[in-house]
């Protein structure tokens, strides 16, 4: 064989022009057959599966790399390219894969096999993949997720290092849907963690959201905190929640810069100016509007320019006119102006007091609260613009038509049409109200505690509340008692009342009612009684709340057990679902 090959190489090599064009095409023969050979070995030939330590020896080759993708972020540069940068990890290290002509994106923590070429630029490497095929893994290779609270994570938070966790919570500031990068914190109730979302969400999420979060925990050694690391796409919203909207102060510019990105509203005299919309305040300072094509078209009609209005939008900076804009184009979904929209209390009277006292016949339709419980006789009390107390918030006086046949409880929302006048004697502003409709419901009645004290309880007087106690009766009726001590309010208890019955007789309930203060008998002082009081009994089936907690029944339903007897009737049976009989 040997001897046969050197045969052919000679007459190959053969200078003899008789044979010139014969060895032409043996040479052409054997080009195409190591051709052949070459593209045929490239076919069959299976990558290598390569640990990560050891990638530096397979420069410019394609490999297998297997491990878990724990981050990835699209679009990095934020320029429409179709590449995904993907940080893999395995057993010995991470390596960067600049994923291009991408497909599906496994999620956090999934198990992945990536081919592509291993590159060296300038002494860092990473990895080059292209098609869809070039990331690929088995549904079995999914993460597990664990579904935890911000208070699990704040107890033990290195007990989910590694782990995939999903956790739900309110953000901190909106996200644009095109930003690669944000950094947020998400809260409960009691705590707030940084959360720090690679990739674009594709969707506004409005600060205050609340939202659904999958991701995993690290450290960050940095700023000395743990973070809650997440993808964009893969936070849901929850819809039922609608994220309130900022107000912004015509004398907090300094501030605004804090809202960036933020669904705000503003109120103030519209001014429209060679197709420029600018809104000005009280004290002559202005920040641009950017309507949408409708509200454009609705101006001539309804006559914005030079009317006051509140206005809705995104805060975002605008380079063409170098000041803070409310855009209206930006996501909201709605115009900038709705006439037909009632004002908000603190709106109407920071965008120009002084104009609205000079015309006093004019009709605002307001938005509003109720600070104080309104009792039926009443004509003169406070509108204030936030259902609950909370700093800074803004009151006004206000003056009803006339006394009523029902309460108004405190922080009961209105919809009111007032007018403005100047009280003399008081020397403030007054809203007049002519006609109003309750909206929504007031606020839950609050708990009250013992030792709380007299000028604590004085700030609940007239509202609905809750105190637990043990109700006895007295020469002069019923009274509610602090167990184990000498305190005690007077109980003017509702017709049927389930408090007083003898199957709540000597137990310790919690009780509702409207408190009140009414002088003592006999001594002179001023005491505290509970109205339309009665033990509290969410379900309806005349069982204290409080009592069936005690006694294993489920005072969020009146049946149970579910067998079709309601758990008073069971309760008096001697059957319920402690008992073997029920």
């Amino acid at each position: 064989m040997a001897d046969a090959l050197k045969d052919i190489m000679l007459k190959i090599t053969d200078d003899n022009p008789a044979t010139r064009g014969q060895k032409l095409w043996v040479m052409f023969a054997l080009s195409l057959f190591l051709v052949a050979t070459l593209n045929w070995y490239a076919m069959v030939r299976e990558p290598q599966v390569v640990d990560v330590e050891d990638l530096i020896q397979y420069k410019n080759e394609v490999v297998l790399v297997e491990g878990e993708v724990i981050s990835w972020i699209e679009d990095r540069y934020g320029n429409g390219e179709d590449r995904v940068d993907l940080v893999i990890e395995d057993d010995t290290g991470v390596i960067q894969v600049r994923w291009y002509s991408t497909g599906e994106i496994p999620p956090i923590g999934t198990n992945v096999t990536v081919m592509g070429d291993v590159v060296d630029y300038n002494g860092r490497f990473y990895m080059q993949a292209t098609g869809s095929g070039a990331l690929y893994w088995e549904p079995e290779d999914l993460p597990l997720l664990q579904r935890v609270t911000l208070t699990d994570l704040a107890i033990a938070p290195e007990d989910y290092v590694g782990e995939i966790v999903t956790v739900n919570g309110f953000i901190s500031e909106s996200v644009n849907p095109d930003a690669t990068f944000t950094s947020a914190y998400i809260s409960d109730e009691a705590h707030q963690m940084q959360l720090l979302i690679q990739s674009s969400p594709r969707v506004w999420i409005e600060a205050d959201s609340k939202i659904e979060v999958t991701g995993m925990i690290a450290y960050q050694e940095t700023s000395l905190r743990w973070a809650l690391m997440t993808q964009g796409p893969t936070i849901l919203l929850d819809r039922s929640h609608s994220p309130q909207i900022k107000m912004l102060e015509w004398a907090g510019e300094s501030t605004w810069s804090y809202e960036s990105g933020s669904m705000v509203s503003m109120a103030g005299k519209v001014s429209i100016t060679n197709g420029q919309w600018t809104l000005s305040g009280p004290n002559g300072n202005e920040i641009c509007i950017l309507p949408t094509d409708e509200d454009a078209s609705n101006a001539q009609t309804e006559g914005y320019n030079d009317s006051t209005y509140e206005t809705v939008g995104r805060l975002l900076w605008n380079d063409g006119r170098s000041m803070w804009c409310i855009d209206a184009n930006n996501g909201n979904g709605t115009n900038l102006i709705d006439p037909m929209s009632a004002m908000s209390m603190q709106a109407m009277l920071s965008s120009n007091p002084a104009s609205m006292l000079m015309t006093p016949d004019k009709i605002y339709t307001l938005s509003t609260y109720m600070q104080y419980s309104f009792e039926p006789l009443d004509t003169e009390g406070y509108f204030v613009d936030s259902q609950t107390y909370s700093f800074g918030q803004t009151r006004v006086a206000m003056t009803f038509p006339s006394t009523r046949t029902e309460w108004i409880e405190a922080g009961q929302g209105l919809v009111a049409n007032v007018t403005v006048s100047w009280d003399d004697e008081k020397m403030m502003m007054r809203l007049m109200v002519d006609t109003y409709q309750l909206v929504g419901e007031p606020a839950a009645p609050e708990q009250l505690l013992w030792d709380a004290g007299a000028t604590q309880w004085g700030y609940s007087q007239n509202k609905f509340v809750l105190i637990d106690g043990k109700a006895a009766m007295h020469d002069d009726g019923w009274y509610l008692e602090r167990p184990g001590s000498e305190q005690s309010i007077k109980l003017n208890v509702r017709l049927n009342a389930i408090g007083t019955d003898s199957l709540h007789e000597n137990q310790s309930l919690t009780w509702s009612g409207r408190l009140r203060q009414i002088e003592h008998p006999t001594d002179l002082a001023l005491v505290f009684s509970l109205d339309e009081a009665d033990a509290l009994d969410a379900d309806g089936d005349r069982l204290a709340d409080s009592f069936e907690d005690a006694t294993g029944f489920n005072s969020n339903t009146e049946d149970s057990d579910g067998d079709g007897i309601n758990d008073r009737e069971e309760m008096e049976n001697g059957t319920g679902p402690n008992n073997d009989n029920s």
